[in-house]
């Protein structure tokens, strides 16, 4: 009974040793987790003119056993001072517990693909330099860096995308010592879906002295997609004076397109004329008629155009048809031809 009692001791602790030599060997060690950050893909949205939204969006690659306490710093300096933007942090992978929910995140083991989103605000910087940093605990594991740039070319969503493409300006009447212009746009719209409704601000100013003559505000409405709008409005020049015309189309409180024009109004400048019989020369001052650019109103067709008929007026000239007094003329024609030769004969 004893030598059994001895032999199984022995046993035991040979059986513990050996424990301890292969844990000592690492045989029964836990094996390590490894990541590395594979990609990061960086997306964009203006909000307005001055700030941007940022979602960096990063892609792990994990591998070996499970790793808890897992987190990504990241941060956002300006890519030509070098200053410090943003940081922020977010814990990576799987959520098991509610222990884990303080910035402490679990991932399980294997072979896997871990992607994390960081989402932030930022003022609109010429170029960003974007690091991310991953740590398991308080260990640094690794980090990779990507670079923003062109931020200032974009656009708003749903911002109107508009340009205008030419301005026309016609006399339509002269009122003492005004004459009144219609200024008519010619607006592209460069993106396939209507707009939403816009106004149009015109400015005239004095060439010479850059005072303001006259300015109006027009609802122009919404403009239809993928085509070119025409819109118009009436704006009241000095008869004798040069002017500069600004356009310019607004979406709530921003300006979206502009446009410019000029209408000069004054004498075309002074010339001088020598008057070769008495040898002198004089200056004359060359005027013009405002009235001569006024459109003549459309004249009523005469009677004579009226007997005209086709396209555009155009045609053969209507003429009367032959009736009975033709023909009466004809029978006494004969008649008289008739009688003639009986008395002759």
């Amino acid at each position: 009974m004893d030598r059994d009692l001895s032999t199984i001791s022995i046993v035991v602790v040979l059986f513990l040793i050996f424990a301890g030599l292969l844990a000592a060997a690492g045989g029964v060690e836990k094996e390590k987790s490894r990541f590395w950050i594979r990609n990061i893909d960086i997306k964009a949205e203006a909000v307005d003119e001055d700030n941007v939204n940022i979602t960096a969006i990063i892609a792990l690659e994990h591998g070996g056993g499970a790793a808890s306490g897992v987190k990504l710093f990241v941060k956002v300096y300006n890519g030509e001072t070098g200053l410090l933007l943003r940081e922020q942090g977010v814990p990576v992978g799987m959520i098991e517990s509610q222990s884990a929910m303080n910035n402490k995140s679990v991932v399980p083991g294997g072979e896997q693909s871990v992607e994390t989103r960081l989402l932030f605000t930022l003022p609109i910087e010429e170029s960003l330099r974007l690091v991310v940093e991953l740590f398991e605990g308080d260990e640094f594991i690794t980090d990779r860096e990507a670079r923003i740039s062109g931020l200032s070319t974009l656009k708003i969503k749903d911002e109107p995308e508009i340009q205008i493409r030419d301005v026309d300006f016609a006399v339509n009447r002269t009122r003492g010592d005004r004459t009144i212009v219609d200024a008519t746009a010619y607006i592209d719209n460069l993106k396939s879906a209507d707009t939403h409704q816009l106004r149009m601000l015109i400015k005239v100013e004095d060439s010479e002295t850059g005072l303001l003559v006259d300015s109006a505000e027009v609802d122009i409405g919404s403009l239809a997609g993928g085509g070119t709008s025409i819109r118009s409005a009436s704006i009241s020049l000095l008869c004798e004076r040069d002017h500069a015309i600004d356009l310019t189309i607004w979406s709530g409180d921003k300006i979206v397109a502009e446009g410019y024009g000029g209408v000069g109004l004054s004498p075309f400048g002074n010339r001088t004329e020598f008057i070769p019989v008495t040898g002198t020369v004089i200056e004359k001052e060359p005027e013009i008629s405002v009235d001569k650019f006024i459109p003549c109103p459309e004249s009523t067709p005469s009677e004579e155009a009226m007997y005209y008929k086709g396209v555009g007026g155009m045609g053969s000239p209507e003429l009367p048809t032959p009736g009975f007094g033709v023909i009466g003329a004809i029978l006494a024609l004969l008649i008289t031809l008739s009688i003639r030769r009986t008395r002759e004969w």
